[in-house]
């Protein structure tokens, strides 16, 4: 994912003279080329994730669109306050790209988890927000924001994550269908929708019909989707590969709760605890309860 958000970077630096990219300390082969190919506009601002925000602020007072790139918790948390009243206070032209989201990293250990920055940067004035579930749809995701311009963050992938099995339209703001049901709505973001699509699969082979919904987009929500799933479905769960407190699933018991209706709902996430072990973000998944047999058989147990 990470090779296809550098990407579209490139191509609208190419395209537009404005565009500066900044980096904290971290480059592969596609940094290298924004670098060679517009020198200039192009800086790695090493450890200093602070900095790193002020400068892109002050290019974005310039008129200016900058865009600045970290593994996640470096980029959202580090430099928070920065983030809170030198972009989003001033409702600047800045794009964060956050890398590894979730457990992504997960051998690094406690240091590298991101799951808690969705709930702190939500509730910033102005900022949109993104989870893109495939390399394709951070593509189209990316191109989008840096054409809206920011305040924004993108939570992408480590890499080498496999694109969704089914073709699909990406539109900022807009969850998508992924898979019909007519009994649930599991609704998910982020490269953990891979396992909603297999949670659906269990569930199918214990009778239930499960429509799955990617909700990319967790700021600003599609509250409309939701609302109409409200009124049809018996119940709704959310997946998230982050704290049940503060993102995708509160954002939608939000909504649940201020329809006035009454519906099965659950949040799948990382519960209220650090995690006490280190591993494979596969193996970390199912530790807290996120893999797809995990979820399967605790909302079997629900509606049982």
């Amino acid at each position: 994912m990470r090779f296809e958000a550098v990407k579209a970077i490139y191509e609208t630096g190419a395209a537009d003279k404005d565009l500066y990219f900044i980096t904290g300390d971290l480059g592969h082969m596609n940094t290298s080329e924004f670098r060679r190919d517009m020198p200039g506009r192009y800086f790695n601002g090493g450890m200093s994730e602070q900095n790193i925000v002020g400068m892109a602020a002050g290019l974005a007072l310039a008129g200016k669109q900058a865009v600045v790139y970290s593994i996640v918790p470096f980029i959202t948390l580090r430099p928070y306050e920065q983030i809170k009243v030198d972009v989003c206070d001033q409702n600047l032209n800045v794009i964060v790209v956050g890398v590894g989201g979730g457990f992504a990293y997960g051998n690094a250990g406690a240091t590298h988890y991101s799951i808690e920055e969705l709930g702190a940067l939500r509730c910033l004035p102005n900022m949109k927000i993104v989870c893109p579930a495939d390399p394709k749809e951070t593509y189209s995701l990316t191109s989008q924001i840096l054409k809206l311009g920011g305040p924004a963050y993108i939570r992408i992938g480590r890499g080498r994550e496999a694109s969704l099995p089914m073709e699909h339209k990406v539109v900022f703001g807009k969850a998508v269908v992924l898979r019909s049901g007519k009994d649930m709505t599991i609704i998910s973001s982020g490269t953990i929708v891979a396992e909603a699509l297999k949670t659906a699969e269990l569930l199918a082979k214990n009778g239930y019909d499960v429509e799955v919904a990617n909700m990319h987009t967790i700021k600003p929500l599609d509250k409309d989707f939701i609302n109409e799933r409200i009124k049809k479905n018996k119940a709704i769960f959310t997946l998230e590969e982050h704290s049940v407190y503060g993102a995708l699933g509160s954002a939608v018991a939000e909504v649940i709760s201020e329809s006035g209706r009454g519906i099965i709902f659950k949040r799948f996430g990382v519960q209220d605890a650090w995690p006490e072990v280190v591993g494979t973000q596969d193996y970390l998944r199912d530790k807290n309860g996120i893999s797809a047999a995990k979820v399967a058989e605790e909302i079997c147990k629900m509606l049982k």
